[in-house]
């Protein structure tokens, strides 16, 4: 059995595994981040540093998400640093059966490398991603450049 947080994004729903989720916060509108991508909200502080605000509904959809009160970023690991992803609701943790999991197919051209399976729940499905493989290796280098850059500002 695995544990799910289960989140609304550009009105589908999706799950992280509970173990790569830091903390969920509350949404703050975070400080751009000049020539950055799309996805890319900016920075907000965070426990004594900066965290970097990623819009998933920006990243997947190429749109940004509707505003709602309901707002969350949820903070996870990423390549060994934390980063948050704004989504529209978080809808809870689930328990999820090994059986009740549909591994994605990376044959068909539905699939992406970051979608890790699909969770069947009645008539809807709610996709599992993968976070380490979510940003191509060029949006790798921006995110990693952006954190080290707001590092040397707030040092300098």
């Amino acid at each position: 059995m695995k544990q799910f947080l289960i989140f609304t994004s550009n009105r589908q729903q999706f799950a992280l595994e509970i173990n790569n989720i830091s903390k969920i916060i509350e949404y703050i509108v975070p400080r751009e981040i000049p020539e950055s991508s799309d996805f890319v909200l900016g920075v907000i502080p965070y426990n004594e540093s900066i965290l970097p605000v990623i819009s998933l509904s920006t990243r997947l959809y190429g749109e940004d998400s509707e505003l709602s009160q309901e707002r969350k970023v949820i903070v996870t690991l990423w390549k060994g640093k934390e980063i948050g992803f704004v989504v529209e609701e978080i809808v809870g943790i689930r328990t999820v059966e090994e059986s009740d999991i549909e591994p994605s197919n990376k044959e068909l051209k539905i699939s992406r490398d970051y979608i890790e399976g699909y969770i069947k729940d009645g008539e809807s499905i709610i996709i599992i991603l993968e976070i380490s493989k979510i940003f191509s290796v060029d949006q790798e280098k921006e995110l990693l450049s952006m954190e080290l850059d707001q590092e040397d500002q707030l040092v300098g």
